[in-house]
C-alpha cells in the first residue's frame, strides 16, 4: 500500500478546502504513522508559506497536542488540556492541530469529551485520532470521523523459532484446529515482551498469506484475520492475559 498516496490525497483536499477537520487512522504501527502526521502538518504550512519543520522536529509547535495514554487509559485532564489549546486563536499556523495516539485508550469520560471538540470546534483545527483497529475505537467517534489506513511493510527479523510457531499457530487456525493451541503458546510466550513479539510474527507472516491470495472472498477473510490480529496487539499491556487474548481471538476468527 502506497502511505504516501493516502496522506497526499489529504494535503490535497486541504488545498481544495475539501478536507474533513477530523482522521480516524487505523495503522499497524501508531509511532510511524504519528511520524507521518507530523510530515503532513509541515507539508500543509510549507503550503501556507509557514515553516514549522524545526518545531515539529523538537515537538515545541505551540498548535499542535499529541495525546497519549497513561498506563492504559486517556485521561480526562489530558483532554481537557486540549480542549483549552483549541479555544486558543492560532498564532503561528493558521490552524490549531491534534494528535491521539492509541485512540482505543480513551474512557467514557474522555471520549465525551473529544466528541464536543469534534462536533463544535470553536477555532480551525484538523486532528487525528490514531489507532491499531477502529473496531475498539468509540462508535460515536468513529462516526464523525473519516477513516483512512495506513499499513506499513515491515522488514523486521524474528527469531525461527519464533517465525516457525506463528506460521505453525496460523496453519492450525486456518485448518479449523481452534479448540487445542493455545496452552503451548500462552506457556511458552507468557512473558508480555515475548507475547508482543510472537503476535507481531502472527502478523507479519498473516499479511503475507493474505497478499499471496486471488480470491476475493478468502481475501476479505484473511483481511479480517489480520484486522483481529491488530486489535489483539493494541490490547496487550503490562498486565495482559496471554490466554484470555489469545482466546478472544480464536472465537472471533472462528465466526469469520
Amino acid at each position: 500500500m502506497n502511505e504516501d498516496f493516502k496522506l497526499k490525497d489529504i494535503y490535497d483536499k486541504y488545498r481544495e478546502n475539501k478536507n474533513s477537520h477530523v482522521y480516524l487512522v487505523e495503522t499497524n504501527n501508531v509511532d510511524y504513522a504519528i511520524k507521518d502526521i507530523k510530515k503532513l502538518i509541515v507539508n500543509i504550512n510549507i503550503y501556507n508559506n509557514n515553516d514549522i519543520s524545526t518545531l515539529i522536529e523538537n515537538d515545541s509547535l505551540p498548535t499542535l497536542l499529541i495525546v497519549t495514554p497513561k498506563l492504559q487509559e486517556i485521561v480526562t485532564e489530558d483532554v481537557e488540556k486540549l480542549i483549552v489549546l483549541l479555544q486558543r486563536i492560532p498564532v503561528i499556523t493558521k490552524e490549531n492541530y491534534f494528535i491521539v495516539s492509541e485512540a482505543e485508550k480513551l474512557n467514557k469520560k474522555s471520549g465525551n469529551q473529544m466528541l464536543k471538540i469534534i462536533e463544535d470546534p470553536e477555532t480551525e483545527m484538523l486532528g487525528f485520532f490514531v489507532c491499531s483497529s477502529v473496531d475498539n475505537v468509540m462508535p460515536t467517534i468513529v462516526s464523525r470521523a473519516q477513516t483512512i489506513s495506513l499499513i506499513y511493510d515491515f522488514d523486521e527479523k524474528f527469531d525461527e523459532e519464533l517465525n516457525e510457531d506463528a506460521i505453525k499457530y496460523l496453519q492450525d487456525i486456518h485448518s479449523g484446529k481452534t479448540l487445542i493451541i493455545n496452552k503451548y503458546y500462552v506457556d511458552k510466550y507468557k512473558d508480555t515482551i515475548l507475547f508482543s513479539s510472537f503476535v507481531k510474527c502472527l502478523i507479519f507472516n498473516q499479511k503475507k498469506i493474505a497478499d499471496n491470495q486471488t480470491n476475493s472472498d478468502i481475501i476479505s477473510k484473511e483481511v479480517q484475520i489480520l484486522k483481529l490480529l491488530y486489535g489483539l496487539l493494541s490490547k496487550l499491556g503490562s498486565n495482559c492475559n496471554s490466554n484470555l487474548l489469545l482466546d478472544k481471538f480464536l472465537i472471533e476468527v472462528s465466526r469469520l
